[in-house]
């Protein structure tokens, strides 16, 4: 599961970000890259941001509030792994599990991919903008925070690969599961809103794509 499964990608932005390549190159891997070269736009961002918007402080809760923006999910107070979920930060837009759940944000703390320096610039930006539309990101409703990140991934928006990488840490927890090792479709909630198995070391004895096989390679058209 190094690369998303691209037929899986749900969510406000799946279409958007897929057409950009954005998550056909996000893996655990890749998104410390992403990070990486957006840096300096984070540095130009953090620059330009109004004294009253750096002054937010930056919270898990509104991570979570933008991940539920980008994969939304049902309402839920602990994510797979146990962690808390804050109350405000799932608005419920979609009665399957989202990215929230899924845990997205230990994945945005992950020090292999460190978003962490991105996050002050990233969240002053977020911040600014929901102000701009009637207070704190994670106390606006579902409409108003997807216009907000509408506005700040569009290709116009001098940050825009600031918040691309942003937004596709979510997806990477949700359609990979990034936040767990060796998660299965027990252990992981996206990977049982796609159907995919999950990890098996040793694969898996009742799967089978049921079509057979070239006849010039094999006896009768099947592996044995």
């Amino acid at each position: 599961m190094e690369e998303l499964d691209q037929s899986a990608v749900r969510g406000p932005f799946a279409e958007l970000l897929s057409r950009r390549q954005i998550l056909k190159r996000a893996s655990v891997l890749g998104l410390g890259g992403m990070v990486a070269s957006a840096l300096p736009a984070a540095e130009r961002l953090l620059a330009t941001v109004a004294p009253a918007a750096a002054a937010v402080t930056p919270t898990d809760a509104t991570l979570q509030a933008f991940a539920d923006t980008v994969v939304p999910g049902r309402k839920a107070l602990r994510t797979d792994l146990g962690n808390d979920i804050d109350a405000l930060a799932i608005a419920g837009a979609d009665p399957e599990p989202g990215a929230v759940q899924a845990d997205a944000l230990l994945l945005y703390h992950e020090p292999l991919i460190g978003f962490d320096a991105l996050a002050p610039a990233f969240l002053s930006d977020l911040d600014a903008r929901a102000l701009a539309r009637g207070g704190p990101f994670l106390t606006l409703p579902f409409a108003k925070r997807v216009a907000i990140c509408v506005d700040g991934l569009a290709a116009s928006n001098p940050s825009v690969q600031v918040w691309e990488a942003a937004a596709a840490v979510p997806f990477v927890a949700f359609l990979i599961a990034g936040a767990q090792k060796n998660a299965t479709i027990d252990t992981a909630s996206g990977l049982q809103v796609i159907g995919h198995p999950g990890i098996a070391p040793q694969g898996y004895a009742d799967f089978s794509y049921r079509k057979k096989l070239s006849r010039e390679r094999t006896s009768n058209g099947s592996l044995p």
